[in-house]
């Protein structure tokens, strides 16, 4: 009798050993950061004057994690335009969604054609000027790709990127002399570290443009587009020097991934593929930098790619 209970007490005691121990590695093992919102690019110009896709729009970016839109915005003053963004801004603050004025054109690089850049950014803050706290954009977002336009990049590509350089400062210059607080925010290639050709003098300084460029504005979004992560043309490798050196000079980047469909090459878009394998790439992608203080999140290129992918993918979308 006396050896069965000094057996059962044996055995509470090994369990409740294993049972601390058990608890103390859990305690002990690091928690996984949850990844950061996402933003998303949409350029349908027509959702903001329709309620009932604006509530769309927004429940669609809820369900997904998407903390931020780029929404299409060239021209924002006006009696019918001013006051429905103003509605849209407004109901986007309301789920705590924030919204980044969207345009752009390749021409805005040329210096012939800064003062279209700093006119539309004067009417996006002439817009905010006028709005209540809720009703503003929260950034300017630059879509101004210089490589797009054709013979003339082919034949100054270093000259162009540094009038490029000279309108980005222009605007950051024209927005703190405003006294706004609104962010300025590019789209950029991630290969313009990739080729020496890319690497350009810039107020005594020589670097990629898109390191000049974060020296100059406040955020940038990569178009990483590559439907896969690893390897040497994987896009986890492909942002690495961006992010690393946002991080170094205390800013943060946007890691954009493509889902436009019949786009060539085909491996530069999850856009044919499924959203299942995309979200398992994008998390080895978040899972790579959401240490990095760079990393400001992954970015979707676009709302209504990304709505069909999902379909075609089974998944149910409004």
């Amino acid at each position: 009798m006396i050896l069965m209970c000094a057996k059962k007490i044996f055995l509470l005691i090994l369990l409740g050993f294993l049972f601390f121990m058990s608890v103390g590695a859990y305690c002990n093992t690091p928690l996984q950061k949850p990844e950061p919102p996402r933003a998303m690019w949409v350029w349908d110009v027509k959702i903001f004057q329709d309620e009932e896709a604006t509530d769309r729009l927004l429940n669609f970016c809820k369900e997904r994690n998407i903390g931020t839109v780029f929404y299409t915005a060239y021209k924002v003053t006006g009696n019918y335009t001013g006051k429905d963004y103003r509605r849209f801004n407004k109901q986007a603050h309301k789920r705590g969604i924030s919204v980044q004025a969207l345009a752009g054109d390749p021409r805005w690089a040329v210096e012939k054609y800064h003062h279209r850049f700093l006119e539309w950014v004067n009417d996006v803050l002439e817009f905010n000027k006028n709005s209540s706290a809720d009703e503003k954009f929260d950034g300017l977002h630059a879509d101004v790709e210089p490589y797009l336009m054709g013979k003339m990049w082919e034949e100054n590509n270093k000259g162009m990127l540094i009038q490029y350089l000279d309108s980005a400062k222009k605007v950051k210059d024209f927005i703190n002399n405003s006294g706004s607080k609104i962010l300025f925010v590019a789209d950029t290639p991630f290969w313009y570290d990739d080729d020496a050709v890319m690497w350009v003098q810039w107020q005594k300084k020589v670097s990629p443009a898109n390191y000049h460029l974060l020296d100059i504005i406040d955020m940038i979004a990569i178009m990483d587009y590559r439907n896969f992560t690893e390897g040497d043309n994987g896009s986890i490798l492909l942002a690495k020097n961006e992010i690393d050196y946002a991080a170094s000079i205390g800013k943060k980047l946007y890691i954009g991934q493509e889902t436009g469909k019949n786009l060539q090459p085909d491996y530069i878009t999850f856009g044919g593929t499924n959203v299942d394998y995309m979200e398992k790439e994008i998390k080895k992608l978040v899972d790579a930098y959401i240490d990095n203080p760079g990393f400001a999140g992954i970015a979707i290129h676009h709302y209504i790619s990304y709505k069909r992918l999902l379909k075609e993918s089974g998944k149910a979308v409004e």
